[in-house]
């Protein structure tokens, strides 16, 4: 397909262009065939006398005879003004007349066109302009190329900015070459492989103020961030300071159109107290239609301190975002800018956003009404790159344009300019007048991780294997166990590897290709991306593993018992539940009952087995499941494990029975096997039932029917939804992959038009109905539309106030535009709904930044749901992505597609493959979704987020740590102790996990979910040397003082983070 067969796409920036020198026309006048149009231009120049003229530029059609050589101006009927006529872009002219401070109405005669009268002006003042010009290379880690090429070029290209630096050391001040490098890593990764000479050069340089390193490593998906992973995105800069001993204020988010809450939090807390964002809309992202075109361009955001972060966003809502300067020649030349540049800053003071219509990417959404204030100020920050590309280059252009330009105008005043000087001047000139926005600015990409639905899952397990590890190692050091805790590098590896994932970018720019470089080497960069979260997850498990070896090498076993296990509770609160552990063939035959015994009271604990996975590979031996109750917070009790005689034959009757297993206290296996060809026939509806929970299953309907809170007879699902609750909604889209952009430039209306189909599961059969000593389990399955097979379990533990759901999904790839959910209407009318997002809270009633968001976000575990007397806990273990009270087409401007809105129903969004670049256009798995649903128990605290965290809890299950000590006499079954490092006396309030910090000191860190400031009371059980408030990674440490009776006061801001450093006795 060749141009002179089609018409230029919307995708051109010639038309934007074009449409950009046109907006700035003030004047058009015909005289015969001649056509003039006149532009007011907001260029000033200096006189010899000291004075200023500014410029109005005139363009004739078709070209005259004779170049226009002079001109006179008379103002309000004054005396005629000969004006300077210089030489303008692309055939035009410019006309300087002398500068005016009030609109003031004139006539510009031109002789030379010979025109019949003089055109008239109506001359306004003009701003005089700084613009600081920021030059950077947009960091994809992949996209248009193979990530190690991205990489290498990006160490590549330091070295170009060293050459540059130095070719432009005798420029003059404002046009000398400055680089701001966009992502930390970049620096590191390059200091890694650079001698010291250089490194030192590029550091005296940082110094100088020619280069900027900014805060945050890479740009990425927030929303995916555990909390201690955000503020470990902050490891890298805390370390570049203290070695080089250079400043770090600012950090660049790019591309992502969202920032989660938390992220000021992080940046503020550790001395980054600005930060530069360029929202990519790409076609996905219309924050200007909820709100976000009357967000300003520099604003406050605040901290959950009080504090906050000065934010700058670039312009260009039309999906190009850090490409503002190329958009008017910064990368091509001064000839370029000479021609733009006028129109775009006219425009800018004038208009809503200085590009109108699609713009240069021809997004169809772009059309909507951008209602919005001109940009206000005569400061001004625009992004340059050294080519319109990602991962371009640096290049002189920008620098030659800055001198050649500032050598003709007086205004505007162009610098080379890093973010940190933008700030600078900005805050002195306008700071005070400034406004502040504060909560979650939710990302408009982020649906697009459920492209990789299996490898999410994968980092989500590592985020949390990752925190309990570090726990474990610290447990271990306060018994003095062998070895020492990971180091730095090892937990630092795995924190880069699960962020690497979280990076934003997927795959390359055409997904769906399989060459070896460039846009097309898509199925290359999806290996190395999925590998990202292999190795996160396999090196989080190996460390979880490591630090529970070392701490079982100082905990003791029981006399006489053929094991004894640890169960180790990480979280911050009691909690009674099902540890699962492993014990080997060796400790005990497979043909030998197991009998496990509290070692504190000694105890019977109900126990039930499970066989061991893929036996023939693997270690010989069973899993045991055991239900430990009220393990203390950062505590253990010790199990010790011993022969048992045979346990009776259980009771088996048929798929709907439930079974009372004889010596069920004592016995493993004591499950009941239902025959899958026989369902629940004449005996109604499947039920599991424990203490707390009555759930009703509908295998016809392939739902749960029913589950009600026992202790006060509240049904807690919707019987009237759209859909069942825990039921599989599938959606088929009209569109076609393999286009680049394609979703981008699709638009959805309420004509429904682009839902192709919805499907849900057809009936399932039963495959197994248990009743074990530890928990009421039910399994069925059925094939369900866009999938292979779908397995659900349902367990209720008995003692437990939760209902676990785990959703086992078998599914081929398909280039077929596709979404799949799994619906949980719960029956709360108009409740309040609280998320737990990243660094924070987010729902009903809480503050969001204008333009965020709101048919869908990735939450961290839980979600709360409150009304009516009524509060329930729910929580997504391994799926992020959360739709609320209806399900969205997932093409701009995201409307509903089921009827009414539902408050009360959650749908969680497990997979699709929607973008048409960027994320895997397909892809095939087998992958369990878990789900959990608590309740509260008598005694249990009021606060929602505790309901929340204890639905999560099974994200951080209990660990059984073999014991590996000595033998100890005194500690015999019945004689151990049980033991609790640290309590916290607030619910609403967790401890995140314990960190190894220097030399016997270890860091608690701690997440509030108040709405308001609390002071948090802390008990340690070790002796204390000191203890200091301080940042997550153990910064700005404060002295906090103990209460006569022991107790830690923690300050905590409201819905804020903290940690406290505890360096111990000896």
């Amino acid at each position: 397909m060749s141009d002179r067969h089609t018409r230029p796409s919307w995708w051109d920036s010639s038309l934007a262009r074009d449409a950009l020198r046109e907006r700035a026309v003030t004047g058009v006048h015909r005289h015969g065939a001649t056509t003039v149009r006149v532009s007011l231009e907001p260029l000033l120049r200096r006189t010899p006398s000291g004075g200023l003229t500014q410029s109005v530029r005139v363009d004739v059609e078709p070209a005259p005879a004779r170049q226009v050589g002079s001109a006179v101006l008379r103002m309000s009927g004054g005396a005629p003004i000969d004006c300077e006529v210089t030489d303008g872009p692309a055939g035009s002219v410019r006309v300087l007349v002398p500068a005016v401070e009030e609109e003031v109405s004139a006539d510009l005669d031109l002789p030379d066109l010979a025109l019949p009268e003089p055109l008239p002006l109506l001359l306004r003042p003009q701003r005089h302009w700084t613009v600081h010009l920021v030059q950077h290379a947009h960091l994809d880690i992949g996209y248009t190329d193979p990530q190690g090429t991205v990489l290498a070029e990006g160490r590549a290209a330091l070295d170009t900015v060293l050459e540059l630096i130095r070719a432009t050391d005798d420029w003059p001040e404002a046009a000398r070459y400055r680089w701001s490098v966009e992502g930390l890593s970049t620096f590191t990764d390059w200091t890694a492989h650079r001698p010291p000479s250089q490194v030192a050069e590029f550091v005296r340089r940082v110094h100088e103020g020619r280069i900027e390193l900014t805060a945050l490593p890479f740009n990425l998906h927030s929303e995916t961030c555990s909390v201690d992973e955000l503020h470990e995105l902050l490891r890298d800069a805390v370390a570049v300071r203290e070695r080089y001993g250079v400043p770090l204020t600012t950090a660049m988010q790019t591309d992502v159109p969202g920032q989660v809450v938390g992220l000021q939090d992080v940046l503020a807390g550790h001395g980054v107290r600005q930060l530069s964002v360029a929202h990519n809309w790409a076609g996905r992202a219309a924050p200007h239609l909820v709100g976000g075109a009357r967000l300003p361009r520099l604003f406050r955001w605040r901290t959950a301190d009080g504090g906050s972060v000065l934010v700058w966003r670039t312009d260009t809502p039309h999906g190009l975002a850090y490409m503002e300067g190329s958009i008017i020649g910064f990368d091509e030349s001064h000839a370029a800018v000479d021609d733009l540049f006028p129109a775009y800053l006219t425009a800018l003071a004038e208009h809503a956003v200085p590009h109108q219509g699609r713009g240069i990417p021809g997004y169809p959404v772009l059309d909507a009404a951008y209602e919005a204030d001109p940009y206000p100020w005569d400061v001004l920050h625009l992004r340059v790159l050294g080519t319109f590309a990602d991962n371009g280059p640096p290049r002189l252009v920008a620098a030659e344009t800055v001198r050649r330009w500032n050598e003709t105008w007086a205004y505007p005043q162009l610098r080379l300019s890093r973010h940190e000087d933008f700030f600078t001047d900005a805050e002195a000139r306008v700071g005070d007048r400034l406004e502040t926005f504060e909560g979650d600015w939710s990302d408009w990409w982020v649906d697009g991780v459920g492209a990789g639905a299996a490898p999410l899952a994968m980092n989500r397990t590592a985020q949390s294997a990752l925190t309990d590890a570090q726990t474990l190692d610290v447990l271990a050091d306060l018994r003095g166990a062998e070895g020492g805790a990971a180091g730095g590098g090892e937990t630092g590896g795995v924190y880069r590897a699960v962020s690497l994932f979280n990076e934003h970018t997927w795959g390359a720019g055409d997904p769906w290709t399989y060459g070896c470089r460039g846009h097309g080497s898509g199925e290359q960069q999806w290996h190395w991306k999925y590998g990202q979260a292999v190795r996160a997850h396999d090196g989080a498990l190996a460390l979880l593993e490591r630090a529970a070896h070392r701490l079982g090498t100082a905990l003791p076993q029981a006399p006489g018992a053929r094991a004894s296990f640890h169960v180790v509770n990480t979280r911050s609160r009691a909690r009674t539940d099902v540890v699962r552990f492993f014990l080997p063939e060796s400790v005990l035959p497979l043909d030998v009952p197991a009998r496990v015994l509290d070692g504190c009271t000694g105890r019977a604990l109900p126990v039930t087995g499970e066989p061991q996975t893929n036996p023939l590979h693997r270690a010989a031996g069973r899993f045991l499941h055991v239900t430990v109750a009220d393990v203390p917070p950062l505590g253990t009790v010790r199990l010790d494990v011993f022969a048992a005689q045979a346990a009776r034959t259980a009771r088996t009757t048929g798929a709907a029975d439930t079974v009372d297993a004889v010596d069920t206290m004592d016995a493993v296996d004591t499950m009941v096997a239902v025959d899958p060809a026989h369902g629940p026939a004449g005996r109604g509806d499947p039920v599991l039932e424990n203490e707390f929970l009555a759930v009703r299953v509908d295998l016809r309907g392939n739902r749960v029917a029913s589950i009600v809170d026992k202790s006060t007879g509240t049904e807690l699902v919707a019987a009237d939804a759209v859909f069942g609750f825990n039921g599989y909604v599938y959606d088929r889209y009209a569109t076609a992959g393999g286009f680049n952009h394609q979703s981008s430039k699709t638009v959805a209306d309420d004509s429904m038009h682009l839902l192709a189909g919805r499907e849900v599961a057809p009936a399932a059969v039963l495959v197994e109905r248990t009743s074990s000593a530890v928990a009421e389990t039910l399994v069925y399955e059925c094939v369900p539309p866009g999938g292979a097979k779908l397995r659900t379990t349902l367990t209720l533990p008995h003692g437990v106030a939760r209902l676990d759901i785990a959703n086992h999904l078998a599914k081929p790839a398909t280039m077929t535009k596709e979404s799949a959910f799994f619906a949980f209407p719960f029956a709360l009318p108009d409740p309040v709904v609280r998320t737990e997002a990243s660094g924070g809270v987010v729902g009903t009633g809480l503050p969001l930044v204008p333009g965020s968001a709101r048919h869908m976000r990735a939450i961290r575990r839980w979600a709360t749901l409150t009304g009516g007397g009524v509060s329930l806990g729910w929580a997504t273990h391994d799926a992020p992505l959360v739709q609320h009270g209806n399900i969205a087409i997932p093409y701009v401007p995201y409307p509903p597609s089921v009827p009414g809105q539902e408050p009360g129903t959650l749908y969680s969004w497990v997979h699709n493959n929607i973008w048409d670049t960027n994320f895997p256009s397909r892809q095939a798995f087998e992958q369990t979704f878990r789900y959990s649903v608590a309740v509260r128990r008598d005694g249990d605290p009021v606060e929602s987020a505790a309901l929340g965290m204890r639905a999560a809890e099974p994200g951080h299950p209990l660990h059984a740590v073999r014991a590996y000590g000595t033998p100890d006499a005194s500690a015999a079954p019945g004689g151990a102790p049980v033991t609790s490092l640290v309590t916290v006396d607030r619910p609403d309030v967790r401890v995140v996990g314990l960190v190894a910090a220097e030399p016997g000191a270890f860091l608690i860190r701690l997440q509030s979910f108040a709405d308001e400031p609390v002071a948090a009371g802390l008990r340690l059980d070790v002796p204390c040397a000191a203890t200091l408030r301080c940042s997550f990674l153990g910064e700005n440490g404060v002295a906090l003082a103990p209460e006569p009776d022991g107790t830690l006061r923690m300050p905590l801001a409201a819905r804020g983070t903290a940690a406290l450093l505890v360096r111990t006795v000896g």
